[in-house]
């Protein structure tokens, strides 16, 4: 029995542990986005919380994000460190990927989400790719988060 027990328990913690850094979960507003291990940085928990700065200073686009994202890639990509890549080559996998490995300031972070999100639903519907556009999003959700 004592066994038994302590197989749970490890199992409840890794589990834990799993979600704490790989799952950014908002049951209210159903979003649910797994988040990649990362080489680059120890823990998800900067994205995490750029994720909520999004939600509370930008929730239009924050319900954007929940709507079209499902899952972030934390590690280098073409956006550099701080900086954000969507490549669309496959629309279903809905993914972004956003780099904070030297983000000292989450707004930055939740507009590089903001402006990743806007590329990956002008590839859902089958848009033209702008910047223009994207980064319009991005700086409006830097005045949000700069004026919250």
């Amino acid at each position: 029995m004592k066994k038994i027990i302590k197989i749970i328990i490890i199992v409840l913690i890794v589990g834990a542990i799993f979600f704490r850094y790989f799952y950014y979960l908002d049951f209210k507003n159903q979003c649910y986005i797994k988040i990649k291990p990362s080489f680059l940085e120890f823990s998800s928990q900067n994205i995490k919380q750029a994720i909520r700065v999004l939600k509370y200073a930008a929730p239009e686009e924050y319900g954007k994000f929940c709507g079209h994202i499902k899952s972030i890639n934390p590690n280098f990509a073409c956006g550099g460190f701080n900086g954000g890549c969507y490549y669309g080559e496959n629309i279903e996998k809905k993914e972004i990927d956003v780099s904070t490995a030297n983000s000292g300031y989450l707004g930055w972070t939740a507009a590089v989400i903001a402006h990743e999100t806007c590329h990956a639903i002008q590839a859902q519907e089958k848009r033209e790719m702008s910047e223009a556009e994207c980064y319009q999003i991005g700086n409006e959700v830097l005045k949000k988060v700069i004026s919250f």
